[in-house]
């Protein structure tokens, strides 16, 4: 096997997204690639007799502490390489791209997974985190349309990512094919949701506490809302309203001391 590493903007976007897109059902077309791997991201590219297969990126963010993370996203590997190392390799490779870069290599990914397994033999640090979606909704709120408060929606109750109001306008705002939307009540809370035909996505909220009314919310359309929590407490609290979760897990290599990690589903790729 051979890795080769290139910036994403070079790649050409259908070596990656054919196998993409076969490893996922559908993940995105060329311009889900471009807003997914922009600026400086780079793209593994694993090739075995001159054919792809398998793929990785790193995408590159400012911690809060101004510290530089690296994340490793997107990766897949075709059914037939698949039980042959190939995502050890990747996640190696990743790991030495990171540590030239003096940047934290962070993954988030499902407890189930394979790959939570290959972060844990390479002596990752594992934090808990949490895919929750609601079965049932009672709480009701008037909940309207707002105008998003970036400063509210950026305060976080611990370790986060840092953005610029236009990195930020790109990373929760400007999906690709996404049906976006701000609600909540004028100057007390507000949350970024994307509609789906069967969720309402909750990508930013100023206030977990009120995620109940948002599942209220979807659930009177014959939705069910997601959210993405890293914070037990919030986990425990929806658990409370009729919240399922599937236990997920942020990934540190080198094992990073923070243990108050709060990332939200419009944080991840």
């Amino acid at each position: 096997m051979n890795v080769r590493r290139v910036r994403a903007a070079h790649a050409d976007p259908q070596e990656y997204l054919r196998g993409a897109n076969a490893s996922f059902g559908s993940w995105g077309d060329e311009a889900t690639y471009r807003w997914a791997f922009r600026d400086d991201a780079k793209l593994l590219l694993v090739d075995d007799g001159g054919v792809t297969i398998a793929a990785s990126a790193i995408l590159y963010r400012t911690l809060i502490d101004g510290r530089r993370a690296a994340i490793i996203a997107g990766s897949w590997t075709s059914p037939a390489a698949r039980g042959r190392g190939v995502f050890a390799r990747i996640l190696e490779t990743t790991a030495a791209i990171a540590h030239e870069q003096n940047a934290l290599l962070l993954g988030f990914g499902r407890s189930e997974n394979a790959s939570a397994r290959r972060f844990d033999a390479a002596g990752a640090g594992m934090h808990r985190s949490f895919y929750c979606r609601s079965v049932t909704a009672h709480e009701r709120e008037s909940i309207g349309n707002v105008e998003p408060d970036f400063a509210a929606l950026m305060r976080r109750n611990g370790t986060s990512f840092r953005y610029t109001l236009d990195e930020w306008k790109t990373q929760f705002l400007s999906r690709p094919h996404a049906q976006i939307d701000c609600v909540g009540v004028e100057g007390e809370w507000c949350a970024i949701i994307e509609r789906t035909y069967d969720f309402d996505r909750v990508h930013a909220i100023t206030d977990a506490t009120k995620l109940p009314s948002l599942a209220a919310r979807a659930h009177a359309a014959d939705r069910r809302l997601f959210c993405y929590v890293t914070r037990i407490a919030d986990a425990e609290l929806l658990a409370t309203h009729g919240f399922e979760w599937t236990e997920g897990f942020v990934s540190t290599l080198p094992p990073s001391p923070i243990t108050d990690w709060d990332f939200q589903n419009g944080d991840r790729m």
